[in-house]
This record gives structure tokens, sequence and C-alpha cells, in this order.
């Protein structure tokens, strides 16, 4: 019952913060006592809910640290050597599939739409929720890369190593060589829910006390559709790599920036759109003449399409996808730049819409001119045959004792380890990918604020706490490449900003911080820097 009581406790403290805050701003109280109130709040909310984390039983595969083995686990950590140069022989070759994830019966309504903790059903589909892939090698010898990007609003890393696991499997079968997979979600707002936040919260929250309890890892009732379609999309995400892998052609791969910014803006009123960074893209052309691929990372939240219809939409990225197929036959695959608060700037004539063609007309405004952009990119300057891939496993200790509790009711399946001094840490990792030695992806396992990667001077140094950012851009990090930001790869850990301008539950606030109680802590942007440099010193 003592349990009870504090779970009950935790969720009330929660939802009268929001009350009081809300109060607080319509009375317009001043600056420097909502800082007060907030900062309050935090230290008070976090003590309540990791009191409750240490009387929630925790789940039976929670293990030490000391027992656990990253590459058991599913971990890879890249190419063996960083080459400089292209080898004697050394020719790009890649491949691309793409498939849907969408259950045959997803209109039975009995599946999940994942964005928050209210339970939606989808009703139908709008268009499509698919996994596109692309493997692509030098033919050093060092093995292929696989860049994959699912449409979902996160993929946990249990997950993303499944996918891992299941092709290895098959690749050492086949005696394919394969260094490095990475698993991507586009963070569309309004698809089949990949994670389980959308499933049977408060079950969850009571049942698994008394599962864990007694080590019983049976999950609770009602979650039959919900287990199925993880394992379906998993499943196929596994036959969409092998596809990808198998297929893969010779060809040359080219380069360019794109400006996105016509079309974007960051909801905070923090970065101007003139301050709003290039998107990267590169270009595939097959040796044989066949459709080209594309891959880029555009920087834009999905949300254009709303989930409270209860249609499963991809967002803008269908509509991209399908305008590059019509326009030229070419394929794409889209990651998600540093999408922070990031969002779309159009404006749409609704005018002769049927309600129909409105609910999608957003999505399918923005895809096209996403696609114009792509498209008219100049792509001249050709990248030599080197490609460069390493990974660093990170333990990260969660300061947002929220995050805990989500996992410990088996919310969502992120890992989490257990220390010995009886903290936990959550096992993640990032990655970085160059081709031609002039051009990267930043591989990060959360939701990226641009300011964190770019500098924060875009945000003209904004900050909560009035602590300085110490980092410098990471654009240039490595001498002579130009570095992209990716976000929610390999893994879904919520917000990753800078630790001065973290105010907890700031979506309540108002304008220029976002809702921190979706991050891993204060201090998630600063851990994350620091281990990229310590990744890229050891690449070096």
């Amino acid at each position: 019952m003592k349990k009870i009581i504090a779970i009950i406790l935790c969720i009330t403290m929660l939802f009268c913060s929001n009350t009081v805050v809300s109060y607080a701003a319509d009375k317009d109280i001043g600056a420097s006592v909502m800082k007060v109130l907030y900062d309050t709040l935090n230290v008070v909310v976090e003590k309540v809910v990791s009191a409750v984390c240490r009387l929630y039983p925790d789940p039976a595969d929670w293990i030490p640290v000391s027992e656990y083995n990253g590459e058991e686990a599913g971990f890879l950590k890249g190419r063996e050597n960083y080459q400089t140069e292209a080898k004697d022989g050394a020719y790009w070759e890649l491949g691309f599939s793409s498939k849907s994830i969408l259950p045959a019966d997803v209109d039975s309504g009995e599946y999940n739409l994942g964005r928050d903790l209210t339970k939606k059903l989808a009703q139908g589909v709008y268009d499509d929720q698919r996994i596109r892939v692309i493997a692509i090698d030098d033919n050093s010898g060092e093995g292929a890369v696989v860049m994959g990007a699912i449409d979902a609003l996160g993929v946990t890393s249990t997950d993303t190593r499944a996918i891992r696991i299941g092709v290895l499997e098959y690749c050492e079968k086949e005696g394919i060589e394969v260094a490095s997979i990475n698993i991507s979600a586009t963070h569309a707002h309004s698809v089949l829910d990949t994670q389980g936040v959308s499933t049977g919260f408060f079950a969850k929250l009571f049942l698994n006390g008394f599962y864990n309890h007694f080590g019983i890892t049976a999950s609770v009732p009602g979650m039959k559709k919900a287990e199925y379609f993880k394992q379906y999309f998993i499943n196929q995400s596994i036959e969409a790599v092998k596809e990808a892998i198998t297929d893969m052609e010779s060809g040359k791969l080219y380069y360019d920036e794109i400006d996105c910014s016509k079309y974007i803006k960051d909801k905070r009123e923090l970065i101007s759109k003139e301050d709003i960074p290039d998107t990267a893209a590169l270009r595939f052309v097959p040796d044989s003449g066949s459709e080209d691929t594309y891959i880029t990372d555009i920087t834009c939240h999905a949300t254009s399409f709303s989930a409270g219809n209860g249609l499963v939409g991809s967002d803008y990225i269908y509509y991209m996808d399908k305008a590059i197929k019509e326009k030229t036959g070419a394929n794409l695959v889209m990651i998600p730049g540093a999408v922070g608060q990031v969002s779309r700037d159009i404006d749409v004539d609704y005018t002769g819409l049927d309600e129909w063609e409105s609910m999608g007309a957003q999505a399918k405004y923005l895809g096209s001119k996403f696609a114009e952009l792509v498209l008219a990119a100049d792509f001249s300057e050709e990248l030599e045959p080197v490609l460069n891939a390493t990974h660093r496993e990170i333990f990260i200790k969660p300061e947002n004792s929220i995050l805990v509790l989500a996992c410990e009711i088996r919310l969502v399946n992120n890992r989490v380890l257990i220390k010995e001094d009886g903290t936990y840490c959550m096992p993640s990792e990032m990655g970085y990918i160059e081709f031609g030695n002039e051009f990267a992806f930043a591989l990060f396992p959360t939701e990226l604020y641009p300011e964190v990667f770019w500098d924060d001077e875009i945000t003209n140094g904004t900050t909560w706490d009035d602590d300085v950012w110490p980092y410098d851009s990471l654009h240039d990090a490595v001498d002579s490449v130009k570095i992209y930001p990716v976000s929610i790869t390999n893994d879904a850990l919520g917000y990753m900003l800078t630790d001065n301008n973290f105010a907890f539950m700031g979506h309540i606030i108002g304008e220029e911080i976002a809702d921190e109680v979706l991050s891993v802590g204060k201090h998630i942007g600063s851990f994350m820097v620091k281990e990229y440099y310590t990744m890229l010193d050891e690449i070096k």
C-alpha cells in the first residue's frame, strides 16, 4: 500500500505543479520568481519520483553493470581502421530498400498511435509508415555501413540492437562483412507506437510493480497487438536491411548543402531563419543507370499531420519521398537533423479541398518543397571512395527519475543497468560516419537541439541559469570535414539541450524554453559533447 500511495503522490505532484505554474504564468509573476518556482519544483518532483523509483521493484532483466557485455547485447564498434585516402581499386557501392511496417489489420482499431501517455487507437491509414535503408561500402575490406530510418517517434536501443542481431546472424551465414548498422527515427508524430509510451500506462504502472516484485516477465493484459506490432516492425526492418545489403551496386557519390530555412522555424523564436544551418545531402548515382538514391538530414519536426484524427500518417516524409520518386524515379532516405524545437513555417491554401485532402495538405506541401530543394542541389562535388564509421558506447546516469520510472514500469524498454552503489545507468551509443574525408554525419541517441551542435551563438547565448555554454560548434571538429548532426539514432532518450538552458517542465513557461521533463537531465548536453570529442580523439 505504501508503494501505491507513493506512486499516486508522484502523479498528483506532477499535475499539481503544472496547475500552479500555469496560474503563476497567467498572473505575470516576474522572471526571477518564476525561476525560483521552477527550480524548486524541479528539486521537489525529482526527490519524490526518485523515492518512488527506490520503492518500486526493478524488472527482472535489470542486471549489474559488471554482468553487461555491450557487444553481446548488439553494440557495434564500427570499422577497424580510420582511412585517410582511397585504397587501390576502391569504389562506392550502395544498396537501397524500403518496406512498409504497417500490419495487415492496421485498421482494426487495436493498434496504438504513439505520441504521449494518452491512449489513441489507429482507426485507419492516411498514407504509410515505412523503413527506408541504404547500405554503402567503399570496398576497402572494412565492412559495409547501414543507415536506416523508421517512420517513428523514436526507436529504443533495445529494438535497434534486436534489428542488428537479426541482420548480423544473416550476414554471418552469407559471409557478408558489415561494420555498422544504424537505425534512426524520422520523429513522425502520427504513426503507430514503436516505443510503448501509449500502451496501457496505468495498467503497467500498477501491475508491473507486482510482476517485478515476483520476477514475472510476462506482459500485462491488453498488450497483444502492441507486442505483435513491435516484433513486426523489427522483422520488417531486418528484412529491409538484408535487402539493401544484398542489392548493392557500384556508382558515384556526390555531396551538397541545401537551405531549408524558407520552410522552417524555431518555435521558441530563439534562432532566426538566417541562422538556421544548412542541411546536408548525398546523391548516389549508379553506374548501371538505375535509380539514384538521396540521403539527407532534414531539420524539421514531422508534426503537420495530426495524430488526433486517428489515422496513421508519416507526415511530410512520405510526400517528400513520393515527389522525388514521381519526378526522377530516385530513392530517398531522410534522417532527422538537430530537430530540437524546429518545425514548419508554411502557408497552405485550402481552397477547394475536401476534409480528407485538408488533413494532409500541410504534409503534402512541405514534403513537395523539401523534395524540390534536394532535386535542385548542385551535386557537383564528387566524393572519393573513402568510408569511415566509428561508434562509442556510453553509459548515461539519468538525472531525471521520471525516465527511470518509465523504464521501471516497463512503459518503454530502454536498457537500464544497476551500478554497485545501487544507482542506475543506461547504456546507449553515439556514432560518426564519414564520406570521402570531406563530409560526415554525427549520430546522437537524443532529440538534439541545434545550439548544442552548432554553438549557442545561434540563440544569442540564451540561458536559464545564467551559466555559459562552453563548447564551440561541433561542425568543424575534424579537420577539413564538414559534420552534420543526426538525432534519435540507435536510441530514443528525449531532449538534448545546453546545460545552461535546462528548465524542468519548461513548456509551461512559454517561449524560449522546451519541455525538459522529457530529457535525461540537466547535464546530458555537456555529457554527450564530451563523449563525442572522446570518440573523435580515438579515431584520430
